[in-house]
């Protein structure tokens, strides 16, 4: 196997001592562990008439790397960021500030009010701010966006709760509607489905559904589980699965049980903290035990690889982002930052640090306090807020919040040339030529298609390399 290979701060820099050294196999493993943008800037340093290419696959890799400008390359990793997101000079809520759209490129934020007393409910896309909802003392703990103007969500007033004045509500353009309210709601979680949107509940351990217009409601209880306010949906709304201490259950958008709960052995001492779906399987994070990837095999759910030990502190939530083979933990006020095949430790994009240090004692004293980040696996924008969101240009850019398209074609250039594969050029192709008489979505430079064009062909070779 290719060994993965960090490049440090400073992955051009290893290049060139690798050179001088002519250490031209461990040269090419760095090439290859790199995202495209800091590739070219590597490869310029291989020495293709020395350097014996273990392939045909590996050889043509090189020619399209070397094919490309250095400094072209490098601009373009460079603006890569600002080129995929809109910065709102407005800062996020408290807890729970941002739900996802499951049909459109749509999330719902909760945004700082006029004072310090008022909340801003908005809808936003990957243009900016597209509908304000609600503005006024409600504090919003849980959302979803339905579409470009309907958000639900669980709202509170006064100090949270204490008079029992927890609501579910559905905005809409002018119009709020109570749907449900109650003590019972307290520390709800509100998330969409395919056929419409489900709230799981903490305290009463009920969880409830809208379903094409139909009320559907499950009593976890049933089935040994506590609460049901600790559930993912995936990326295609049809599936639920709810964690509560060790025990698991996934149903449908409709709330009917599917598969066999578990309740692994080798996790009785164990409670589930975290949950979230990586494409078709579930990614769970236990108290201070790392991750754990589950799969539904055949009618019950089975346990695949375990990331115990991989964690070095209890992860809170977890962020897919497929579009970058990447899963990022939030452990505190520190976010690690993993390989979604592997669950191990991985690079992340620069704008997505400061991040947890990768050295294997995790020592954090020289880290700082980052902003949020957060994404859903159906989700096709990811929200920043603070310092997480890098190249802040001024100290007010602290406070403002960055919505980010995941479905740029620029985000090919994220991932490290060694994981590109069909996937990443299906997702590009249609963008370099979009059929005839449609509009550009997102409309490139020249120097962009060209690179976008051999990172595509790529994806062909990449996955035929030596070692893999």
């Amino acid at each position: 196997m290719i060994p993965r290979i960090s490049g440090g701060s400073d992955p051009v820099g290893q290049a060139r001592r690798l050179a001088r050294k002519g250490d031209w196999r461990t040269l090419w493993w760095l090439i290859l562990s790199l995202p495209l943008p800091q590739a070219v800037g590597a490869a310029a340093y291989l020495k293709l008439r020395r350097w014996n290419s273990p392939s045909e696959s590996d050889a043509r890799l090189a020619a399209l790397l070397t094919g490309i400008g250095t400094k072209e390359a490098a601009r373009l990793g460079a603006e890569l960021f600002d080129r995929t997101s809109v910065r709102l000079h407005t800062s996020l809520g408290v807890v729970n500030p941002a739900g996802f759209c499951l049909r459109h490129p749509v999330v719902a934020l909760d945004l700082r009010g006029r004072d310090l007393h008022t909340s801003r409910l908005v809808t936003a896309d990957r243009t900016g701010v597209r509908s304000t909802l609600y503005e006024g003392p409600a504090q919003h703990w849980s959302m979803c966006a339905l579409d470009g103007e309907t958000v639900i969500a669980r709202r509170e007033f006064d100090t949270g709760g204490h008079r029992g004045d927890t609501e579910i509500v559905e905005y809409t353009p002018g119009r709020e509607a109570v749907l449900a309210s109650g003590g019972g709601l307290l520390d709800a979680v509100v998330k969409p489905t395919a056929t419409g949107w489900v709230v799981g509940t903490k305290m009463a351990g009920v969880a409830l559904a809208v379903a094409d217009g139909q009320q559907e409601q499950l009593d976890l209880r049933d089935f040994g589980m506590h609460s049901a306010a600790l559930f993912a949906v995936d990326a295609t709304g049809t599936r639920i699965a709810f964690a509560s201490e060790n025990r698991l259950l996934v149903t449908d958008s409709r709330l009917q049980p599917q598969h066999e709960l578990v309740l692994d052995t080798t996790l009785r001492k164990q409670r589930f903290n975290a949950i979230t779906f990586v494409g078709d399987t579930i990614v769970t994070a236990g108290w201070e035990e790392g991750l754990y990837r589950w799969q539904i095999i055949g009618d019950r759910i089975r346990g695949l690889h375990s990331g115990f030990g991989t964690a070095p502190r209890t992860m809170f939530r977890l962020h897919p982002v497929a579009p970058w083979n990447l899963l990022v933990a939030e452990g505190g006020n520190v976010n690690y930052h993993y390989d979604s095949t592997t669950l191990e430790r991985s690079s992340a994009p620069d704008f997505l640090v400061p991040s947890g240090p990768d050295s294997e004692g995790d020592d954090l004293r020289g880290s700082r306090a980052v902003g949020k980040f957060l994404a859903a696996p159906y989700g096709r924008l990811a929200v920043y807020e603070g310092s997480l969101a890098s190249r802040m240009r001024s100290t007010d850019d602290f406070y403002s919040t960055v919505v980010q398209d995941l479905e740029h074609p620029l985000h090919i250039l994220v991932k490290p040339v060694l994981s590109l594969d069909s996937t990443d050029a299906d997702r590009v192709r249609p963008h370099l030529a979009p059929p005839g008489g449609a509009a550009e979505m997102y409309p490139l430079t020249a120097t962009e298609r060209a690179v976008l064009e051999a990172a595509v062909e790529m994806c062909a070779w990449a996955p035929q390399v030596t070692g893999r």
